[in-house]
């Protein structure tokens, strides 16, 4: 009865038939995917024939290893997955194979019309049990021999071709479990290359808790690192799993071994490299970790688990209680996944916290790798913000050599009255140093965090209050002073001479100057720009208005407001040669003045004329 003459067919009905088409032709994204499918499949059989084995003492075949054989006929255009799991009767056949989704196949079938025009990938719970039929788009015909663990139970061949019909009839196999033999399509013969097969069960199904075997040897690794104990396993065995996960050639900085039970079940390894990745400006960099479910590899940059400031992480995430779509290629937008990126990211977090205070060395290293992420942080996820503000470090005035400056320290060191905490933005910290907009704190011991990212400005000012200290940026008009302090920098009364120079500079660079101030805050300096209006630093908005516009907007003037330093021997002396034929040059070389001071250059033609005439 095993011959294809005595085999009963059964012809699939008209939905079902419809339904094998879509999954051939449009459920799933790579078509490799088959083996994944099968492999866990075979996995999902040995599971329950081993629960079996617990209590069962009549299980048919019950020595047999549990195991998983996968075997190659290249002359017959042959691969074969045969496992010793718990096999199945004509009925179960009929019920898990002859007939997809037997209840919902209509709804089933709409709604995955309905979402292959938008995506590859329906959201629909994996709950039809469709994944062996993605066999049918690298094969032409399929053929099942089964044997179920029920000892009187006959063994059972199923036949298709996918196209519409199903033949069954009685098999001569003998051991239990279950052998799927794929006559694969004349343009698949990729599949019947060992390298190309070992290389997608290391890919997809590596972690499987039974052997794949492969001529006599095994190919996957069993035994999965992150759901081992981790007080059993070496710092050795973490940094070769990295290299595994994170295709990586070096060792990881330092990693973090969790699970969780509340509010989701879910188990990772978090790795931190060494160093950042490099990143183009405005690319949208992949990022996500390994996500598995019940051991199976289901995506490789699962973007949903962190939060894309936590880009640079490598590692796994494995969790049974994740809902897949239908073709098990991606996870759908559900509420666990939600709770696992909650979770992972505050015990990252915390783990940051733990190794700030017991190995500042070690948080240094990580800072000047990974600091421009947690700022991102700070700036863009609200609901972190409070928890990411104690991993900031800064340079500041008083500490030059390391980044070790945190804004509770900052807070501590305050001088009486203090109001604010005051920051400097510039290209480097030596140029910073330089800045004539430290003279005034330095003068009064007024410790200045130095910023040399251009985001740095943007996010420090549209912090709240830390401790209620404001963040004002050192340019600013309004730098809000302890009460003894402001007289300092109040625009002192000057002679008729500086007024009219006053007057002459703003003639000459009415456009380059909103507005002219004296004030005593510069000490060594001639004159320097500030920020009369406040708020945006001109830091930020050459950065998002300068050159090209932003997002399509042409240029804004760069207009600036400028300060001079009334006791200054060159401004006193400008203030003398106001009938000077030179005069106007001269103005023009204190403007270039400020912006050099800056660490900036502006119109390098026009500077370069001002100052050739002098060297003459």
């Amino acid at each position: 009865m095993s011959t294809t003459e005595s085999a009963n067919t059964h012809e699939f009905k008209t939905e079902i038939k419809e339904l094998l088409h879509l999954i051939v032709h449009t459920l799933y994204s790579h078509k490799e995917i088959f083996l994944r499918e099968l492999l866990s499949n075979a996995s999902d059989a040995l599971s329950k024939v081993q629960f079996e084995a617990l209590t069962n003492d009549n299980l048919y075949d019950k020595d047999q290893p549990l195991e998983v054989k996968v075997s190659i006929d290249k002359d017959n255009k042959q691969l074969t997955i045969e496992d010793t799991g718990i096999g199945m009767t004509e009925a179960q056949l009929i019920s898990q194979i002859g007939t997809i989704a037997h209840s919902g196949t209509k709804k089933f079938i709409n709604e995955l019309k309905e979402n292959q025009d938008k995506a590859k990938n329906p959201e629909l719970i994996g709950q039809f049990g469709v994944g062996f039929y993605s066999v049918f788009m690298v094969a032409d015909k399929v053929t099942i021999e089964t044997k179920s663990m029920e000892a009187d139970a006959p063994a059972v061949r199923w036949e298709s071709d996918g196209l519409g019909t199903y033949a069954l009839s009685e098999s001569e196999r003998r051991k239990r479990g279950t052998a799927i033999t794929l006559h694969l399509k004349e343009d698949e013969s990729e599949f019947l290359e060992k390298y190309r097969i070992e290389n997608l069960i290391k890919q997809y199904s590596n972690f499987l808790p039974f052997p794949v075997m492969m001529e006599e040897e095994k190919v996957n690794t069993p035994e999965a690192l992150w759901r081992r104990n981790k007080s059993d396993i070496t710092d050795e065995e973490y940094k070769e799993f990295y290299k595994q996960v994170g295709n990586a050639w070096d060792e990881p900085s330092h990693w973090e071994h969790f699970a969780a039970d509340a509010p989701v079940q879910f188990t990772s390894v978090l790795y931190v490299p060494k160093s950042a990745p490099y990143e183009y400006y405005g690319q949208d960099q992949e990022h996500g970790l390994k996500l598995y479910v019940k051991r199976v590899f289901i995506q490789d940059d699962c973007k949903e688990l962190v939060p894309k400031f936590m880009r640079f992480l490598k590692g796994v995430v494995e969790s049974e209680d994740l809902p897949l779509n239908v073709s098990r290629e991606s996870i759908q937008n559900d509420r666990v996944i939600t709770k696992i990126n909650k979770v992972l990211t505050k015990k990252f977090i915390d783990g940051l916290k733990k190794m700030a205070e017991k190995d500042g060395d070690k948080y240094q290293e990580f800072w000047k790798q990974f600091g421009r992420y947690i700022k991102e942080g700070v700036h863009g996820e609200m609901s972190l913000r409070e928890k990411l503000l104690p991993l900031l470090r800064f340079y500041s005035t008083k500490q030059v050599d390391n980044p070790t400056v945190t804004l509770k320290s900052y807070a501590e060191g305050k001088v009486t009255d203090q109001k604010a905490i005051y920051y400097a933005v510039g290209e480097s910290i030596e140029q910073l140093r330089r800045s004539p907009h430290l003279e005034f704190f330095t003068r009064n011991d007024i410790e200045v965090l130095l910023l040399t990212e251009p985001m740095d400005d943007l996010i420090l000012n549209g912090l709240e209050p830390f401790e209620e200290l404001k963040f004002i940026n050192v340019e600013s008009g309004d730098l809000e002073l302890p009460e003894e302090l402001k007289k300092e920098i109040e625009e002192p009364e000057v002679s008729e001479e500086l007024t009219a120079l006053k007057e002459k500079v703003t003639e000459v660079l009415t456009e380059k100057i909103s507005k002219v101030r004296f004030s005593k805050a510069l000490s060594d300096s001639p004159c320097r720009f500030y920020n009369e209006s406040g708020g945006m630093s001109h830091n930020v908005r050459k950065m998002m208005f300068s050159g090209g516009g932003m997002a399509g907007m042409p240029g804004m003037p760069m207009k600036r407001d400028l300060e001079l330093n009334p006791e200054h021997r060159f401004v006193k002396a400008l203030s003398t040669r106001l009938e000077n034929e030179s005069i106007a040059d001269q103005i023009k070389l204190l403007y270039h003045m400020a912006n050099l001071l800056e660490g900036n250059v502006d119109d390098a033609q026009e500077l370069a004329g001002l100052v050739l005439p002098l060297l003459r």
